[in-house]
């Protein structure tokens, strides 16, 4: 969370609502940004979308029935929350609910409802709504709280309706921040929205490629390729961007339709990746090299853009600095004391993860970062659980023993970065060791109240970062909120869990790859760092334990007891007990 200036601004003060909007965009789509403040991967449309082909899957025997219920259970969770669904559907919202949730009611007649709630709700109407709504609640209720949902929703969704996060990052922070146009207020919403009003065009993006390639001009004219050493029409806009040939090189040109440049050039290199997969299974010794820059060409042909190539959503994660990285797996080399059958368990998950790293395939990243997932799970005990209820039982506490302390280690390192000087003198007052735990205590305590009001105070107009500080400060008020959190971040990881396994399959079995892919890829990512850490801090010559099914059962016990201690009648949070968040800290 950066604050950005907000030089351009007429009336910062009367515009409050359209800077947390410019700041919540600036936030989600950050590379870097904590996964529970990214956009989601499905909006209400989407969701019906994805019950919709759950049922053709269990249809066609790809996917498991019970798959379905809980796809149709995070719909109508969804459709409690989602003002503009709820602004959309003709039909009443709690008859369809009462449908989809009735366990007497046939598949089928679900299907019809869902499909029926598609008619009425198409994604370029939702998005339609979406924009009106946010427009009312930006410049007349404004309502804060239906600006962040809103705000999440409208990013879910032009994702999801052919823009590209660098694409809409850029709009964003041109029109905000950087560009030469004044914002004159609340009104302006309107303006920026306008941005996303492109219909598809067509590109053409423009590769450099070794010389070898004319060989397999005519393959490469059967998938949309044209390999020339012309560049015919294309000359003017070639010359004006220097993109001219080198030795031995021949121009890749592709035309597409897209809404927008970064989009063109992602559906573009699609087309260069096949080929290259292609010319490898004929052509072992000469496989060409990854081809990642083009030009990308106006549908006017007068404009070119030089692309590089698409962010790796496997790069979007925490990362070590060398010397950090070193210390760390110099202990680890030093101490690891597992078991063989253990440590050939790990090595292979990190030989699967190794290998999404180094794929530029998101298809590829994705099974085999599930792959790896699976691989460190324990037996399961008990023949009834099915297959993806063993994994997300197994990896479930991983993920919520340390969700409240990566929270508050964020929420510290974002008050450094707004203001070092006023976030360390008010850190001085706080009587403990350590930020992260210093941010803890400043939240939760009472005795802090006046040092945590004072630090509001001084925000001004960084609404996003007051708007975190007081909605930690809430959940830091009560365990029984902590432990609504905990309970909400669990059913919606388990959602996603399950979604991950669907797309899996549907890319393995279907061979279709879902829009939202990229957000499942960082999320897995993020779920396997997570064990790794545990696995590889646990099983060190410290510590006792010897396999990574001890691994798993001594996190699973550490939860249990965690979240029984959060529980306990009548608990307030006070210096002898606030520590609890940190007594599971072993990574």
């Amino acid at each position: 969370m950066k604050f950005r200036s907000l030089h351009k601004w007429d009336d910062s003060q009367g515009s409050k609502e359209l800077i947390l909007f410019a700041q919540l965009v600036d936030e989600l789509l950050f590379e870097f940004t904590l996964d529970t403040y990214k956009p989601s991967a499905m909006n209400t449309v989407l969701l019906v979308r994805e019950a919709i082909q759950t049922y053709m899957g269990i249809e066609s025997g790809t996917i498991k029935s019970p798959n379905f219920r809980h796809v149709i259970d995070e719909l109508c969770e969804n459709l409690d929350k989602d003002i503009v669904a709820q602004s959309s559907i003709l039909v009443d919202l709690g008859g369809v609910k009462s449908t989809l949730k009735d366990p007497k009611k046939p598949d089928k007649s679900k299907l019809t409802c869902l499909k029926l709630i598609l008619n009425q709700m198409p994604l370029s109407l939702y998005k339609l709504k979406n924009e009106e709504l946010l427009v009312e609640a930006i410049c007349e209720t404004k309502d804060l709280s239906s600006i962040r949902s809103l705000t999440r929703s409208y990013i879910t969704t032009l994702l999801n309706n052919g823009y590209s996060e660098k694409y809409i990052q850029r709009i964003a922070r041109d029109f905000f921040h950087y560009s030469g146009n004044r914002i004159s207020g609340n009104s302006d919403i309107s303006l920026f929205l306008e941005n996303f009003k492109n219909e598809p065009d067509e590109f053409q993006v423009v590769y450099k490629g070794p010389l070898f390639l004319k060989g397999f001009k005519n393959s490469a004219e059967k998938l949309g390729i044209c390999i020339s050493e012309n560049n015919g029409e294309l000359s003017k806009v070639i010359d004006d961007c220097n993109f001219n040939l080198g030795n031995n090189q021949v121009y890749l040109i592709t035309k597409c339709k897209a809404k927008e440049y970064q989009k063109a050039k992602k559906y573009s290199d699609s087309k260069i990746d096949q080929l290259q997969t292609l010319i490898g299974l004929y052509h072992h010794k000469e496989s060409p090299k990854k081809i990642t820059e083009g030009l990308v060409i106006s549908p006017d042909l007068k404009n070119g853009k030089l692309v590089s190539s698409h962010f790796n959503p496997m790069h979007k994660c925490k990362d070590l600095k060398i010397g950090a990285a070193s210390k760390k797996l110099n202990k680890f080399m030093d101490g690891f004391s597992m078991e063989k059958e253990s440590f050939l368990r790990f090595n292979r998950s990190a030989d699967l993860h190794a290998l999404a790293l180094a794929s530029d395939s998101i298809e590829n990243q994705l099974i085999n970062l599930w792959t790896a997932l699976e691989s460190l799970l324990p037996s399961k005990d008990d023949d009834k659980l099915s297959q993806i209820e063993h994994i997300s039982s197994s990896i479930m506490p991983f993920l919520n023993i340390g969700y409240i302390q990566k929270i508050v280690i964020r929420l510290s390192k974002d008050l450094l970065l707004w203001n070092s000087g006023i976030s360390k003198r008010v850190f001085k007052e706080v009587e403990c060791t350590g930020i992260p735990e210093k941010t803890l205590n400043l939240l939760a305590l009472d005795k802090y109240e006046g040092l945590r009001n004072d630090l509001k105070g001084r925000f001004n107009d960084f609404h996003l970062l007051s708007e975190r500080f007081s909605y930690l400060e809430y959940l830091m008020s009560s365990p029984s909120h902590v432990i609504s959190s905990l309970d909400s971040h669990k059913l919606r990881v388990d959602w996603q869990i399950r979604r991950i396994y669907r797309a899996r399959n549907m890319i393995v079995h279907d061979g279709t790859t879902p829009s939202y892919t990229e957000i499942l890829i960082e999320n897995t990512h993020d779920y396997l760092d997570t064990i790794f850490s545990y696995l590889m801090s646990l099983g060190s010559k410290d510590h006792v334990l010897n396999s990574i099914d001890q691994v798993f059962k001594m996190v699973e016990l550490d939860y249990s007891s965690y979240y029984k201690r959060l529980s306990e009648k009548g608990l307030k949070f006070n210096e002898g007990n606030i520590d609890l968040f940190f007594e599971n800290d072993r990574i």
